[in-house]
C-alpha cells in the first residue's frame, strides 16, 4: 500500500482525549508549575488578607400609617402600601454617610468613613420589617463592635433628624393654636385638631428618637471566620490552576512544530520504530559520537536495528536519511556499519551527503579524495579502511564532490552493484529528504530506507513532507530510528556490560559464522514495506 494512502488521516483512529492527554504528558512540567503557582498565589493572598469575621445587629422598622397627618414632614418611616419598598426606604435611611462618620469616631484609630462603608452593609432580613446591619472585620470581637456601632449611630442620627423636625413642627403648630385661641370667633374643631397633633408630636419629642426605628438586637462575636475554609480555597485554586495549565499545554502543543514523543512520531509517520537510541550525556551538540564511543546500552539498540535489517532476503543496501539536519543519521550510519562488522561481516559505508559530508570527520579519516572520483576511478581505489573498525571500508565525500553530481548519480547504480559484490552490506548516508533531490533518486535504488528522527528537534511539517516525498518516489521505507529519546541509557542496559572492541567483534563474528548464524543463512523474513514492488524501479544491473 502506498505510504500516502496509509497516513492520509493519521488521527482517524485516535481517541478523542488523545491530543489532550498527549499535550499534558509532553508539557507536564508546565502543567505542574502553573498549577502549583496558582495554589501558591491563592495561599499567599489568604495569608496576606487574613481571616475575616462577620457579625450582624438588627433594626426593627415600625412604619406609621400613610394617612397619619401628625408626623408629616418629620422624617419618620411611613407605610407606602408596598412593604418591600417601605423596607428599602428604611435601609437607605440607615445606610448613611453621617452614620459611617460617627461609627469611625467610635471605632477609633485606623477606621475612616470609607473603610466603614466598605465593611458594613444594610439589607432586609427576608420579607420582614427587620434590617440586618452586617459588618466584617479581622476579628470576631471587632466585627461585632463595628456592627453595633453602626446600627446605634444610624438610629441615633435618624432620631436627631426626626427630633429637629418635630421641634420645628411644634413651634409652627403652637403659633397657629395661639392665633385660633385669641381670635374673636374661635373655631373649636380646628383648635382641637391642633392640640391633638401637638400632643402626639410632644410625646415623640420626649422620647428623643425616631419612633419608627429601633435597635432590637446587638451583634455578638462569631468564632468562625466567613468564606470558604482555607483548604477548600487551596483545592479550588489547584483545580483552577490545572485547568489554566491544561489550556496552556494545548496552546504550546498547537504552536510547537517540534516532535514530542513516539506517539507523535507514529501519528505522522506510521511505520515501525526499529530502534530507540537514548540520549548520551556529556556531549555538546557539535560533538561527534564515534561507534567505539557508544555506551553499551545505547549500542545494543544499534544491534537491534542490525538484526531487523539483516533478516530480509536480498536487502543488503541500506540508506540512512532524515527529514531534518541534525537528526543523527550520520552517527547511526557509522554505528550500524560497526554493528554489522562486529559479526564478522564486511561493510562498505558510502557518504552520499554531498552538501554536508560528515562521515570522514566522524571516523577520523583524513584522505581528501572522495566519492566524486568514482566517476573515473574503480571503487577499490577509493575505499578507505575505517580506523578501529575492522571489516568496514568507507567511500567518503568532500564538498568538491557536489560538482560531479550529475555524472555520479548516473554511475551510482553500477557503483552500488560493485559495492554489493565486494561486501556483505552497503550502507549509504544520504542528505535529509527535502533538502537534496538526489536523496529521492538514491532511495529508489536502495533495498531498504531507514529514516532518523529526533524528538524535540525534528520539525513536524518536514517529517510529513519527507513521508510524502519518499512515498511518491517509491522508496522502501522499512522503519524509523529515534535518536536522543527521553529514555535513560541504563534502562536499556539489562545487565549488558560489553562494549564495542575489535577483539570482541572478531570473536563474535567467528562464532556466528562457525555456528551458521549468519543472517543470509537464516530463514528469510519479510520486512515491513510501505509500497508494492514496482518492476524496473529497483537496481538490478550486473557488476
Amino acid at each position: 500500500m502506498p505510504l500516502g494512502d496509509e497516513v492520509g488521516s493519521p488521527g482517524a483512529t485516535e481517541q478523542p482525549l488523545g491530543p489532550y492527554l498527549r499535550a499534558l504528558r509532553r508539557n507536564w512540567l508546565l502543567v505542574l508549575a502553573v498549577t502549583l503557582l496558582t495554589a501558591a498565589v491563592a495561599d499567599a493572598t489568604i495569608l496576606r488578607s487574613g481571616s475575616t469575621y462577620q457579625a450582624s445587629a438588627t433594626v426593627l422598622i415600625s412604619p406609621l400609617p400613610q394617612g397619619d397627618a401628625n408626623f408629616v414632614n418629620t422624617g419618620v418611616v411611613l407605610e407606602t402600601g408596598e412593604p418591600p419598598r417601605t423596607v428599602q426606604t428604611a435601609a437607605a435611611l440607615i445606610d448613611s454617610v453621617p452614620a459611617a462618620q460617627r461609627t469611625a469616631e467610635v471605632m477609633g484609630h485606623g477606621w475612616t468613613e470609607s473603610r466603614v462603608q466598605g465593611a458594613v452593609s444594610v439589607s432586609p432580613r427576608g420579607e420582614s420589617y427587620v434590617l440586618e446591619v452586617s459588618a466584617q472585620a479581622s476579628s470576631a470581637r471587632e466585627a461585632a463592635q463595628l456592627a453595633n456601632a453602626f446600627a446605634t449611630s444610624a438610629v441615633a442620627y435618624r432620631g436627631k433628624i426626626v427630633t429637629h423636625n418635630i421641634d420645628a413642627q411644634l413651634a409652627e403648630l403652637n403659633k397657629r393654636l395661639d392665633l385660633v385661641s385669641s381670635s374673636g370667633t374661635s373655631d373649636r374643631s380646628l383648635a382641637g385638631q391642633l392640640a391633638a397633633r401637638i400632643a402626639a408630636l410632644s410625646a415623640a419629642q420626649a422620647g428623643g428618637a425616631d419612633p419608627t426605628l429601633a435597635v432590637i438586637g446587638l451583634a455578638t462575636p462569631n468564632g468562625s471566620p466567613t468564606g470558604a475554609a482555607h483548604w477548600l480555597v487551596i483545592l479550588l485554586s489547584l483545580i483552577g490552576g490545572f485547568a489554566i495549565a491544561s489550556v496552556a499545554a494545548l496552546a504550546v502543543q498547537f504552536f510547537n512544530r517540534r516532535l514530542g514523543d513516539l506517539d507523535d512520531i507514529e501519528t505522522i509517520f506510521p511505520v515501525p520504530v526499529l530502534a530507540a537510541l537514548p540520549k548520551v550525556g556529556g556531549l555538546r551538540s557539535s560533538d561527534f559520537l564515534r561507534p567505539n564511543a557508544f555506551p553499551p546500552a545505547v549500542f545494543e539498540q544499534v544491534r537491534i536495528l542490525r538484526v531487523q535489517l539483516a533478516q530480509r532476503e536480498r536487502a543488503r543496501v541500506v540508506m540512512l536519511t532524515s527529514s531534518d539536519a541534525g537528526d543523527g543519521k550520520s552517527t547511526i550510519a557509522t554505528a550500524l556499519a560497526a554493528a554489522f562488522a562486529e559479526t564478522g561481516e564486511t561493510v562498505i559505508l558510502i557518504d552520499f551527503d554531498l552538501r554536508k559530508p560528515d562521515i570522514a570527520r566522524l571516523l577520523g579519516i583524513e584522505r581528501q579524495l572522495g566519492i566524486g572520483g568514482a566517476v573515473d576511478e574503480p571503487l577499490d581505489e577509493l575505499l578507505v579502511e575505517a580506523p578501529d573498525l575492522p571489516g568496514v571500508r568507507v567511500l567518503p565525500a568532500t564538498h568538491n564532490d557536489a560538482n560531479e553530481f550529475p555524472a555520479l548519480l548516473a554511475r551510482l547504480p553500477k557503483l552500488l552493484d560493485e559495492a554489493e559484490a565486494q561486501a556483505d552490506h552497503v550502507i549509504i548516508d544520504a542528505a535529509p529528504v527535502g533538502f537534496a533531490s538526489e536523496t529521492l533518486q538514491v532511495a529508489r535504488i536502495c533495498d531498504q530506507v531507514v529514516v532518523a528522527v529526533r524528538p524535540g528537534h525534528t520539525d513536524r511539517q518536514r517529517l510529513a513532507r519527507a513521508r510524502d516525498l519518499l512515498a511518491r518516489a517509491g522508496a522502501n521505507v522499512v522503519g524509523l530510528v529515534v535518536t536522543q529519546s527521553a529514555a535513560k541509557a541504563d534502562a536499556y542496559g539489562y545487565g549488558y556490560g560489553y562494549g564495542l572492541t575489535s577483539g570482541a567483534a572478531g570473536a563474535l563474528g567467528s562464532t556466528i559464522r562457525d555456528k551458521g548464524l549468519h543472517s543470509e543463512e537464516s530463514e528469510p523474513r519479510q520486512g515491513y514495506a510501505l509500497h508494492e514492488e514496482t518492476p524496473g524501479l529497483r537496481r538490478r544491473t550486473s557488476a
